[in-house]
């Protein structure tokens, strides 16, 4: 191991020497270089942007870093570029070729997809000689310029829900069962509640739940995201009014915890909803909202007609007696 050092070293020292030489022979076929030119191979490399910061607005993003190349020696240099940049994609030159006294610019563009997860990362563009003076190899002579700089990735979920049926109806005082698949995609694990809003034909949002309406669902409802991704089956449960004057129509929207408001039935992912008023009969008509005349009376359906055929046959006796009274007199 020592002695294949000593080689690498004695490499090393012929490699310099031959380059001296080389030099010695250029300079005596050219005018004298300035004070400023450098003997050895060499630049000056530097970046503009010290931080980046991607958005989603897509499924991927891109940001752009501007660099520099300087050759401060009297012979053209051919520069190797290279890029270290994690799980950040990396469009740039992969060389260069920098003219005596010449400074070189270039661009780098980063590519970041939505699969990556949310953080900081450190990025690093380098820059080396790698050949000088009409390609003679200099690359075991000079030194790797780097410069590194932060990208930071944010956070990205998109989530959306299924549902079991397109549209649901039921009359007044019945109960409304449905289930929903709800599925999110995020760079970031994360547990979020899955709620359920109720928005009224004609509103542009959510407003307070109609009076009869709630949410009785017996368990609650929550998607683990992992690894990406995540997904719920979740069932709700949902009483309407008894007492309905009129046909309620609307919508029921299901979304997770980030959604306060929900808004129109056209712009959400939603469930038709249409609840009928009953139909009314004699049964039907009575005080109060928790019950009918006859219900309150303790007479069944089932007895209606005769109680009622009883009241109409003893009120037609009463006329008839008015009747009678009224003419004797």
């Amino acid at each position: 191991m020592a002695e294949q050092s000593g080689e690498s070293d004695m490499e090393r020292w012929l490699s310099r020497a031959l380059w001296v030489a080389v030099l010695l022979a250029t300079s005596l076929a050219a005018p004298v270089a300035s004070a400023q030119d450098q003997v050895f191979p060499s630049i000056n490399f530097d970046c503009v942007e010290a931080q980046i910061e991607f958005e989603f607005s897509a499924t991927t993003d891109s940001a752009q870093v501007h660099c520099t190349v300087e050759n401060p020696t009297a012979y053209s240099e051919d520069v190797t570029i290279g890029y270290d940049t994690a799980s950040i994609d990396a469009d740039g030159p992969n060389s260069i070729t920098v003219e005596s006294g010449a400074t070189v610019s270039f661009e780098v563009t980063m590519l970041v997809d939505n699969s990556v997860a949310v953080g900081t990362y450190e990025l690093t563009v380098s820059a080396q000689v790698t050949s000088a003076v009409g390609g003679i190899p200099v690359g075991f002579i000079t030194n790797n310029e780097t410069y590194s700089l932060d990208a930071i990735v944010p956070e990205f979920i998109d989530c959306g829900v299924t549902y079991g049926q397109s549209s649901l109806t039921v009359e007044a005082g019945e109960d409304v069962s449905f289930s929903a698949s709800y599925s999110c995609e995020s760079n970031r694990d994360q547990s979020l509640k899955v709620e359920l809003h109720i928005v009224s034909d004609g509103s542009s949002q959510e407003e307070m739940w109609p009076s009869g309406f709630n949410d009785v669902s017996e368990q609650n409802c929550e998607v683990q995201i992992s690894n990406g991704n995540g997904m719920s089956n979740c069932q709700f449960l949902v009483t309407t009014p008894a007492n309905l004057a009129d046909a309620w129509n609307g919508c029921l929207v299901v979304v997770d915890e980030r959604t306060v408001t929900a808004q129109s039935c056209q712009q959400e992912d939603s469930l038709t909803l249409a609840v009928n008023a009953k139909e009314s009969s004699v049964s039907d008509i009575g005080f109060g909202q928790n019950g009918t005349l006859l219900e309150d009376l303790g007479i069944s359906e089932d007895d209606a007609p005769l109680v009622i055929g009883g009241t109409a046959g003893v009120l037609l006796l009463v006329m008839a007696v008015v009747l009678v009274v009224r003419r004797r007199g």
